[in-house]
Order: structure tokens, then sequence, then C-alpha cells
């Protein structure tokens, strides 16, 4: 669902009327391509602590090797920030995206968010590199629950282009990837990461609106390898996130409108040659 811009081109006969409107529509595409709402992509792969089955089933089916995903979530920075702003969540927000969807294995699902399932719905969950619990690098994913801190993906990069706050979003990609953590749910006792978890699936639905749980496992991984100090205890594969600019509805509207006025043009000044 993120936006190209398409290359139209002229014929050498076209009027410069129509070259105006082509002008006029290629700029309200860049207009819209800074606007919000945002679309988050991000990749990453599933261990075999994890699993994904329908939510009638009895027993858990794990993964049984390691399994890459692909999550998508639409979200604006216009809507209100789920965290309050004050310690320790300074540097953090948390957005209720419009859509979130998970790619596994040739599949895709959509996720339930926080606007339909307080305790299971995801958030799209952005940290800058003033917060406290990573100072100096950028944390991006899906947390469910997010003031209990619950089940959830985030992956960690030391840096972002072009760079952000929170309070000033931007597109950004992520680079220099760190590691990555994954949750299963809120702590039942103590403090993250050394504590016990709830298990809490997200909840999924395929193509017939049939429900699966995936839940997570509790663990950290680094990359490319272990970091000093770090509390992960094993290297994992590349983890990849892009924050993209998707236009308003508007500006779709008046570019295609745009576009298909300069096609009449064009064809009117074809049947007049």
């Amino acid at each position: 669902m993120t936006f190209a811009a398409s290359l139209v081109v002229l014929p050498p006969t076209g009027s410069s009327f129509s070259r105006t409107l082509l002008a006029c529509a290629m700029a309200l595409a860049a207009t819209g391509a800074q606007a919000a709402p945002y679309e988050l992509v991000y990749t990453g792969t599933f261990n075999t602590t994890e699993s994904l089955n329908l939510a009638s089933a009895g027993s858990r089916t794990f993964f049984s090797a390691s399994t890459p995903f692909t999550i998508r979530a639409l979200f604006d920075d216009s809507t209100p920030n789920l965290l309050p702003p004050a310690f320790p969540f300074l540097g953090f927000h948390a957005y209720v995206p419009s859509l979130a969807t998970i790619q596994i294995g040739g599949v895709t699902y959509n996720i339930e968010t926080a606007a339909t399932n307080a305790t299971a719905g995801v958030t799209v969950s952005i940290f800058d590199r003033t917060q406290i619990f990573n100072p100096g690098r950028y944390g991006i994913g899906l947390i469910a629950n997010v003031l209990a801190d619950g089940a959830g993906i985030v992956g960690d990069f030391s840096a972002a282009s072009p760079e952000f706050t929170v309070n000033a979003l931007t597109p950004t990609t992520f680079t220099d990837y760190f590691g990555v953590g994954h949750g299963s749910g809120p702590c039942v006792s103590g403090n993250p990461p050394a504590c016990p978890h709830l298990d809490t699936p997200w909840v999924l639905r395929d193509n017939s609106n049939a429900a699966w749980n995936l839940t997570l496992g509790n663990y950290e991984e680094d990359y490319p390898a272990l970091h000093p100090g770090s509390n992960a205890t094993s290297v994992g594969p590349l983890n990849t996130a892009v924050i993209a600019a998707v236009p308003e509805p508007e500006t779709v509207t008046l570019m295609l409108a745009g576009l298909a006025g300069l096609g009449a043009v064009v064809r009117a000044k074809r049947r007049k040659a």
C-alpha cells in the first residue's frame, strides 16, 4: 500500500496546458509523499519457540524452522499517542494502526489492533534516540497492550536516514540493525526482561475471517554478533524497517483527476492532428 508516482511522458505535440496539468499532478504526488499517514514495513524472522495455529485448536503449532515474516501497518501520527508524555515514556510513541497485516509463508493475515482488542491488539510503537530503554538507538515495531509492555516485536537500530524524533516524525529508513526483542505478553511479576511472561497471542484473521493465534517467544537476538552488556543470548538474522509516506485520499483523488484531464487533452490533440 505504499505510494509510487508513475512517470507519464507527453507526446512531442503536447500543449503547454497539458504539460501544466502533468506538472500539477506530479507536484500533488510529491506533496502526498510528505504527508501523514505512514506505512511501517518491517521484516524479521520467527524462531521455533513461537507458534501459529487456529484459535480453535487445542494446542500450539510451533514453527519447525526459522520463518520469515513481513509486517505492514498503516498509521497516522495526528491520531492520539497512547502513551503519556512523561517519564519513562519520553521519546516513545504508540499509535493505533488503521490496518495491520503480516505475511507468513506466503499467506497474508490481518492483525487485530488496539482499536478492537484492548489486551491483544497491536500498536505501532516508535522509539527515538532520547528514550531510556536503549538510549542512543532507535526502536520500531508492534506492541500489544503497550502500557503493560504486552506481546510484541521491536527492532533495535543504531541509525535512521533521515534522523527523526517521535515529536517530528518523517519518512525514514532504519539502518545499522543492532538486534530485536520478542515478547509473549506482560510480565506476571517483576520487570522485563528477567520476568515470567503471560502468553497473550496476537489475533490474526485470514481471508475467510477465521481467527489464528500468533504466540511470540520471549528472547532477544543481537546482530551481527553478540554485543557487550546485551541481554541477548544468540545472534539472529537481519531485520529491516522503513516508515514510508502514504498520500491522503484527497491527494490521490486530485492527482487522478489531474491525470485524467491530461489524458483528455492529449486525446483531443491527437484527434486534431
